[in-house]
């Protein structure tokens, strides 16, 4: 790897370490690194049986995930809210891990809570649309979390850095058909997400 783009990455993991330890839509920075550590296996009783579950879920065996399911964690009591906001929070994790692992880094020790309420910010406009869980605009990758904007943001973070911002325009874009990425063309780039997407039993 690159300096310059291992760089990059080690400041967007800053980030997303204090977006995880701060307050969220929803959670507090206490609740959202307790859904992390439970995410990775650990027991933490600052959030409910369910909220674990569903973390254990989203970040080991997100293909077994049906509506059945989804359902019967919002008969538990997590709203549609909630829910978003903890798979935007398991998935920066989860890539974020998964990198380090691929380059040989020991796993990183989750951040200390900052304090401070959740904004209970309201989406105006999400409706179900294609989805399980309301959307602002038809339910797509790029749609999938808009109801927690952090964590939309976060995603579009992520991926800007690792891979290729979702938005069209030249440079690092997934507009760009002709992008070339640490000697990577767009085809190969497409070759590698397509090949880590089968693996992971990853689809949309």
């Amino acid at each position: 790897m690159e300096a310059d783009a291992a760089g990059e990455i080690d400041e967007l993991i800053e980030r997303q370490w204090e977006r995880l330890r701060s307050p969220g839509n929803r959670f507090t920075g206490r609740q959202r690194v307790a859904i992390a550590s439970a995410a990775r296996g650990s027991n933490n009783e600052a959030i409910s049986e369910a909220l674990a579950e569903a973390a254990k879920r989203v970040h080991d065996e997100p293909a077994t995930i049906t509506l059945d399911w989804l359902d019967t964690m919002r008969a538990s009591g997590i709203t549609n809210e909630e829910y978003v906001e903890l798979v935007g929070i398991v998935a920066q994790l989860r890539a974020i891990d998964t990198f380090e692992f691929g380059v040989g880094r020991i796993t990183r020790p989750l951040p200390e809570p900052i304090g401070g309420e959740p904004s209970g910010t309201r989406v105006e406009g999400a409706t179900l649309d294609g989805g399980w869980v309301p959307t602002v605009g038809p339910a797509f990758p790029m749609s999938v979390l808009s109801l927690a904007p952090g964590e939309h943001d976060a995603m579009v973070d992520t991926s800007e850095v690792l891979y290729l911002a979702p938005r069209a325009g030249d440079g690092f874009t997934m507009g760009n058909q002709h992008v070339v990425r640490d000697d990577l063309t767009r085809s190969q780039i497409e070759f590698v997400a397509a090949r880590t997407s089968l693996v992971n039993d990853c689809f949309y």
